[in-house]
């Protein structure tokens, strides 16, 4: 499995192919799946990857994961070349979705030292039943079953993609004596607009060597001289007849043209294209040789085969002949389509039979059209083909099941994070894959290969992304369907449930979760419509998501939101996403048609969350897609009530204005495609003299947004003030580093900074309070001057930094959490003899590092500590917060420690406060102020020695049990949130009513 492999011995980096074999990074069978072929030996199959650029050498090593930034093509070398060489940083690189390297150091450390890396050393270490190193399966896979995958995967992609095309029939048979019908052939031509191309256009066809045709040309209405220009060539060639309609689809007037015509074959001759001489006979000649239905000049990219069609090869209906009855019998053209006609009507014509593609010389084809953003209507054509609804109508589904549907984008790491992410009980992921590139392939159907609840589908047609979810909905074994575009993130907490509860509700047709920014700022909380303009303004946008969680679940006229969940049966009756729109507003069109068809409304589900990777829709896309919704919005009944004034009014904001926001493909240029968005215009009510006073807070902290901050302890605090502050009548948003440019923190009456790591610039307008809780050498004179309130989490440092910079800054101390940290969270002494609960933050922290060198028996909790302690010294990666108070109530002693800043200057950590309230015995490194506060419940330790003696059982430093209780108790009372959220609202009305 592991092929040839040579001891590495002296390492030489000169010869790629070499390098694969020594290091066991090339796979031939793997190899020889992606190529079509076998190779003789491994190190032939390494040349063979050398030679063919985009192929992976091994199932575990893939050229797209190691690097975004390509850094092998910018130092021109290949990437496995480039992998085993970046010894520094190749440690820290999975070469595979399904490799962490810290799996394999945990194993094997001394894999750490292999001259290939750690791929190299386990591969060499492992056998077919190895599981493989990776924590994103769900259950342990090993490595032959995954490798088969991988090969049956690459075997699959080739087999979709490489295909040899249809030979071309040739040479041109000689024409029959006898034709049967003259005129032999009509050529049917839709004229519109387009007056100066007729004279060269209809000369062509006088050229032709075969003589015995009818033009039937139809004027679509023309505002120009067309109609007259046919008409005047008609009276010099009575074999040419001119039909005028009125303003008609090109459908439309190609049906008329068939109904005027005799032949017993038909040609199509759009105005602007020229025929060499002999093709009209030539294809003539193929067509009574052979019989077919289609006959094709199949030069060129035009497909040639029904798979070729479907596949999106080009459709020239100009070089083409097809029999008249056949036309007839499939129905003509379909005059519901406003594109892709041709297309439609060669994909029902060979539905039971190929067209003919013969070798036939054409003149010139058009140009392929470039893809733009209005209406794909090859997409509709295609999902046709693709998808039986009706079938899926007669499917059963699982009412214990969700499905997640989603079209895979561009790239390869967030599909792997959804397939790492969705739940595996109660839940099913449908990846669909579009004319994908190998790698992306792939990875998506080998991974969802051994995961279960995940399928792969790959879709050989270019369509819209609206069809490939169509795809996977009628494919979906759930009763709930959860449609999901790749620029949604996976939430960081499941919704599936929650918005599949939510369409148990009575009226619930469709519900979305609040889409976010990357910033942490809502993106879209529905689509929101006035009475005279149909395109949509995105509700609550740029405003912090506490605003939509105040206003709560509520009903919106229309979702848009890259996910949305909705009944499977609600899905397959309204046929689900309309194949037009590319992306962008097919579910809120989606939402509209719900409605109307009676299958319920849109609902919002605030609680429920996404990170959208991506600003909505860029302006082209937006523009494109609200001209295909205009038509839905304009063709059917009044749209459900806006609710939207008094649903912000919930939120404590009133509408002032309604205007309407120009959206422009380029705003530098007038004439570029544009539409106009409505757009409320909003201000905060005024609530300081409510009573009690209810103001609007900004809490700003240095965390970034989503995932990466959510475990960092400025968080936590954050979370629980603004707790306090709500449970106080206050609107409280918490704004992470990422979020506090936006723009509505205009409407806010309070900025309270959080001071950590991050230096906040005061906000205009607002009553501007910093509340300093660590770091205080990051802190200065000119800072604090330019807070209207200022506060610090330290006795001695207040007092001497307002008595020597001149400004005024108040104590105010840390506090707790009293629903999570309480005496009664557990009784004493039943947990862990010695605990520390915290991250390394990047140093072997000194609490943890003397409590090791005493042999003491600690019980650590936290991240980052592998590059400091063992693995298995290590308990946890960190512990949720609300049971965090669990631990310290029933721990022997709880361990602290400060930064350096904080002991010197006395700021008492929150986990002093935590613990504190628990009842806990508590170690801390010296700070001021210790004993005034805690009453004994913390004692400090200087030296290891001390911590031996005040560790050891029976812990007679420390006060009894009941008197411990007592101080957690007069803790609770003075040093809650509570407290200090009474504090910071009375300071705050007191200054903003000075204001006045």
């Amino acid at each position: 499995m592991r092929g040839e492999r040579r001891r590495p011995g002296q390492v030489r980096l000169d010869d790629a192919a070499d390098v694969m074999v020594a290091s066991g990074l090339v796979d031939a069978d793997y190899v020889a799946a992606q190529l079509g072929t076998t190779f003789g030996s491994t190190l032939e199959a390494a040349r063979a990857v050398v030679d063919a650029g985009d192929v992976s050498p091994h199932p575990l090593f893939e050229a797209q994961w190691i690097g975004r930034r390509r850094s092998w093509q910018r130092a021109g070398q290949h990437p496995v070349l480039w992998y085993v060489s970046e010894r520094r940083r190749r440690n820290r690189i999975a070469p595979h979705p399904l490799v962490d390297p810290r799996i394999i150091f945990a194993a094997y450390p001394e894999a750490r030292h292999h001259p290939y890396g750690a791929l190299s050393y386990w591969l060499g270490a492992s056998g077919p039943g190895t599981p493989l190193p990776t924590r994103i399966l769900p259950r342990k896979v090993s490595w032959s079953t995954y490798r088969a995958a991988a090969i049956a995967a690459a075997t699959e992609w080739r087999e979709e993609v490489v295909r040899e095309r249809p030979p071309l029939v040739g040479p041109t048979p000689p024409l029959p004596a006898s034709l049967g019908t003259s005129p032999a052939v009509t050529v049917v031509m839709a004229a519109q607009d387009a007056g100066p191309l007729v004279h060269q256009t209809v000369a062509s066809l006088q050229a032709q060597s075969f003589t015995d045709w009818h033009l039937v040309a139809v004027d679509r209405g023309s505002v120009d001289d067309t109609a007259a220009v046919l008409q005047g060539v008609a009276a010099f060639d009575d074999r040419v007849t001119v039909v005028r309609e009125s303003r008609c689809g090109l459908a439309r007037a190609l049906n008329v043209a068939l109904e005027h015509g005799t032949g017993e074959h038909v040609a199509f001759l759009p105005l602007g294209r020229e025929w060499l001489p002999e093709m009209l006979g030539d294809l003539l000649a193929h067509a009574h040789h052979s019989g077919a239905a289609a006959v094709v000049a199949g030069a060129g990219a035009v497909g040639r085969s029904r798979h070729e069609l479907l596949g999106g090869r080009p459709v020239d209906l100009a070089t083409a002949l097809l029999r008249r009855d056949s036309v007839k019998d499939v129905g003509g053209f379909d005059e519901g389509l406003d594109g892709a006609v041709e297309r439609d009507l060669l994909l029902r014509l060979t539905r039971d039979h190929e067209p003919l593609a013969v070798d036939v010389p054409v003149l010139r084809r058009p140009e392929t059209p470039q893809p733009g953003f209005e209406d794909d209507w090859d997409s509709v054509v295609l999902e046709r083909q693709l998808v039986d609804w009706d079938a899926a109508g007669r499917r059963e589904t699982d009412e214990a099941l969700v499905s997640h549907v989603m079209p895979l984008g561009p790239e390869p790491r967030r599909t792997v994070e959804w397939l790492g992410a969705v739940p595996r009980e109660g839940s099913e992921l449908v990846l669909v894959g579009v004319r994908m590139r190998r790698a992306h392939h792939v990875l998506a159907a080998s991974i969802a290969s051994v995961i279960s609840g995940a399928r792969f589908i790959s879709v050989p047609a270019p369509v819209s992304m609206s069809v490939a979810t169509n795809v996977g909905v009628v494919e979906a074994a759930g009763s709930t369907v959860v449609l999901v575009r790749p620029e949604a993130m996976p939430p960081r907490q499941p919704i599936a449930e929650q918005l599949a509860g939510v369409l148990r509700e009575a009226g619930a047709g469709i519900a979305q979760p609040l889409v976010v920014d990357l910033d942490g700022v809502v993106l879209s909380a529905g689509a929101r419509f006035t009475t005279d303009n149909p395109h949509p303004e995105l509700f609550l946008a740029g405003l912090p998501t506490s605003d939509a969680e105040r206003i709560g679940q509520c009903v919106v006229a229309a979702p848009a939101s890259p996910l949305v969940a909705l009944r499977t049966e609600t899905a397959v009756a309204l046929r689900g996403l309309d194949p037009r729109y590319h992306s962008v507003l097919a579910e809120t069109d989606l939402g509209l048609r719900a409605q109307r068809a009676g299958l319920g409304g849109s609902v919002l589900v605030p609680e429920a969350v996404i990170t959208s990777r991506t600003a909505y829709a860029e302006a082209e896309a937006l523009i494109g897609a609200m001209s295909s919704l205009r038509a839905t919005v304009l063709a059917g009944p009044r749209l459900p009530v806006d609710d939207s004034r008094a649903q912000l009014g919930t939120a404590g904001l009133e509408v002032t204005d309604e205007r309407s926001r120009m959206v422009s493909a380029d705003p530098e240029d007038r004439s570029a495609p544009s539409v106009l968005v409505p757009e409320l215009v909003v201000r905060a009510v005024e609530g300081i003299r409510e009573s009690p006073p209810r103001l609007r807070w900004a809490v700003d902290i240095a965390a970034p947004a989503a995932q990466r901050g959510d475990r960092w302890g400025d968080t936590y605090f954050a979370r629980s003030l603004a707790d306090a502050l709500e449970r106080r009548g206050q609107h409280v948003a918490i704004d992470r580093r990422d979020a506090r440019h936006r723009d509505s923190r205009d409407h806010d009456d309070v900025l309270l900074v959080l001071r950590g790591l991050d230096r906040v610039t005061p906000r205009p307008g607002l009553l501007n309070v910093e509340w300093i809780i660590s770091h205080p050498d990051m802190i200065t004179p000119d800072e604090v001057a330019g807070f209207d309130l200022v506060y610090a989490a330290s006795t001695s440092w207040s007092e001497r930094v307002s008595r020597e910079w001149g400004t005024p800054v108040a104590q105010l101390l840390q506090c707790t959490d009293t629903r999570w940290f309480h005496p009664d969270r557990a009784e004493p002494d039943t947990g862990p003899a010695l605990l520390f609960v915290g991250n390394s933050r990047g140093i072997y922290r000194y609490a943890v590092r003397s409590a090791l060198a005493i042999g003491a028996d600690l019980t650590l909790h936290g991240n980052d500590w592998t590059d400091f302690v063992e693995r298995d010294q290590i308990a946890s990666g960190g512990v949720d917060n609300r049971e965090v108070g669990a631990l310290y109530a029933s721990a022997g002693i709880v361990l602290n420690d400060h930064h350096l800043d904080m002991r010197r200057d006395s700021f008492a950590s929150n986990r002093l406060f935590d613990a504190a309230a628990c009842g806990a015995r508590i170690l801390s490194d010296r700070i001021d102020g210790l004993e005034e506060i805690f009453s004994g419940l913390v004692l400090p330790f200087d030296n290891e020695h001390e911590l031996a003696r005040l560790v050891t059982p029976p812990y007679d430093a420390f006060p009894d049990d009941a008197t411990r209780r007592e101080i957690a108790t007069r803790i609770i009372a003075e040093h809650s949130f509570d407290k200090r959220a009474e504090t910071l609202i009375d300071d705050a009305v007191r200054a903003l009513l000075a204001r006045r």
